[in-house]
Protein backbone atom coordinates (compact mmCIF):
# COMPACT_ATOMS: atom_id res chain seq x y z
CA UNK A 1 0.00 0.00 0.00
CA UNK A 2 3.05 2.25 0.02
CA UNK A 3 3.37 3.18 -3.47
CA UNK A 4 4.92 6.04 -4.96
CA UNK A 5 1.73 7.88 -6.08
CA UNK A 6 2.56 9.42 -9.48
CA UNK A 7 -0.01 12.65 -9.47
CA UNK A 8 1.47 16.33 -10.08
CA UNK A 9 -0.07 17.65 -6.51
CA UNK A 10 -0.33 21.48 -6.99
CA UNK A 11 -3.91 20.86 -6.25
CA UNK A 12 -4.09 18.24 -3.16
CA UNK A 13 -3.80 19.57 -0.09
CA UNK A 14 -1.90 17.55 2.48
CA UNK A 15 -0.86 19.26 5.66
CA UNK A 16 1.47 16.56 6.61
CA UNK A 17 5.42 15.97 6.21
CA UNK A 18 7.22 12.81 6.48
CA UNK A 19 10.74 14.00 7.24
CA UNK A 20 13.87 11.07 7.20
CA UNK A 21 17.28 13.31 7.40
CA UNK A 22 17.94 16.81 7.52
CA UNK A 23 14.81 17.84 8.41
CA UNK A 24 14.11 15.46 11.59
CA UNK A 25 14.04 17.44 15.34
CA UNK A 26 17.70 17.99 16.31
CA UNK A 27 18.81 17.69 12.80
CA UNK A 28 20.80 20.69 10.81
CA UNK A 29 17.33 21.78 8.93
CA UNK A 30 14.32 21.31 11.76
CA UNK A 31 14.21 24.76 12.13
CA UNK A 32 11.75 25.51 9.59
CA UNK A 33 9.68 22.61 11.33
CA UNK A 34 10.08 23.32 15.05
CA UNK A 35 6.48 24.76 15.94
CA UNK A 36 5.02 21.89 14.64
CA UNK A 37 3.95 18.80 15.93
CA UNK A 38 4.98 15.97 15.37
CA UNK A 39 5.50 12.25 16.29
CA UNK A 40 7.47 9.03 14.77
CA UNK A 41 6.58 7.74 12.11
CA UNK A 42 7.52 4.58 9.78
CA UNK A 43 7.75 4.38 5.79
CA UNK A 44 7.21 0.64 4.36
CA UNK A 45 9.05 -0.50 1.26
CA UNK A 46 11.66 1.76 1.58
CA UNK A 47 15.13 2.31 2.51
CA UNK A 48 17.46 4.94 3.53
CA UNK A 49 20.92 5.69 1.64
CA UNK A 50 23.15 8.02 3.38
CA UNK A 51 25.91 8.23 0.82
CA UNK A 52 29.26 9.63 2.94
CA UNK A 53 30.18 12.14 0.01
CA UNK A 54 26.74 13.61 -0.77
CA UNK A 55 26.33 14.65 2.60
CA UNK A 56 22.42 14.23 2.91
CA UNK A 57 20.43 11.45 3.11
CA UNK A 58 17.86 10.06 0.77
CA UNK A 59 15.08 7.04 0.00
CA UNK A 60 13.95 4.57 -2.55
CA UNK A 61 11.93 1.74 -3.38
CA UNK A 62 12.91 -1.45 -1.46
CA UNK A 63 9.96 -3.78 -0.40
CA UNK A 64 12.27 -5.90 2.21
CA UNK A 65 13.32 -2.54 4.11
CA UNK A 66 11.97 0.36 6.16
CA UNK A 67 12.26 4.08 6.94
CA UNK A 68 12.35 5.52 10.86
CA UNK A 69 11.26 8.91 10.68
CA UNK A 70 8.70 11.83 11.74
CA UNK A 71 5.41 13.11 10.27
CA UNK A 72 4.97 16.66 11.06
CA UNK A 73 1.18 17.96 11.09
CA UNK A 74 -0.35 21.55 10.04
CA UNK A 75 2.73 21.63 7.23
CA UNK A 76 0.60 24.52 5.16
CA UNK A 77 1.44 25.39 2.13
CA UNK A 78 3.55 28.90 2.51
CA UNK A 79 5.84 26.44 4.42
CA UNK A 80 5.64 23.45 1.85
CA UNK A 81 7.13 26.28 -0.50
CA UNK A 82 9.73 26.97 1.98
CA UNK A 83 11.08 23.29 2.11
CA UNK A 84 10.46 22.80 -1.57
CA UNK A 85 13.15 25.27 -2.51
CA UNK A 86 15.72 24.16 0.53
CA UNK A 87 14.94 20.66 -0.54
CA UNK A 88 15.62 21.48 -4.38
CA UNK A 89 12.07 20.24 -5.33
CA UNK A 90 11.95 19.30 -8.94
CA UNK A 91 15.82 19.22 -8.97
CA UNK A 92 17.32 17.14 -6.62
CA UNK A 93 14.14 15.80 -5.18
CA UNK A 94 10.89 15.02 -5.79
CA UNK A 95 7.25 15.84 -3.26
CA UNK A 96 5.29 12.52 -3.37
CA UNK A 97 2.80 11.03 -0.97
CA UNK A 98 2.91 8.41 0.91
CA UNK A 99 1.47 6.73 3.52
CA UNK A 100 3.35 6.23 7.22
CA UNK A 101 2.96 3.73 10.05
CA UNK A 102 2.48 5.57 13.33
CA UNK A 103 3.36 4.06 16.91
CA UNK A 104 -0.49 3.40 17.74
CA UNK A 105 -0.49 1.90 14.66
CA UNK A 106 -2.27 4.39 12.66
CA UNK A 107 -1.83 5.26 9.11
CA UNK A 108 -1.35 8.72 7.54
CA UNK A 109 -1.05 10.07 4.14
CA UNK A 110 1.62 12.38 4.11
CA UNK A 111 4.04 14.46 1.69
CA UNK A 112 7.80 13.45 1.64
CA UNK A 113 10.74 13.78 -0.83
CA UNK A 114 11.96 11.31 -3.07
CA UNK A 115 14.87 11.89 -5.12
CA UNK A 116 15.61 12.70 -8.74
CA UNK A 117 16.61 10.15 -11.07
CA UNK A 118 19.98 11.96 -11.19
CA UNK A 119 20.54 10.93 -7.38
CA UNK A 120 19.29 7.70 -7.60
CA UNK A 121 21.35 7.58 -10.74
CA UNK A 122 24.73 8.76 -9.42
CA UNK A 123 24.51 7.57 -5.82
CA UNK A 124 23.21 3.85 -5.98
Amino acid sequence: MNKMKQKKYKNIRCDKLFVYGTLQHGQSRNYILRELKYEKATLLDYKKLEPLSLGFPFIIKDNKSSVEGEVYYGVGQSLINQIDMIEGEGNLYHRIIVNVNLEDGREEEAYTYYPSEILIKNYT
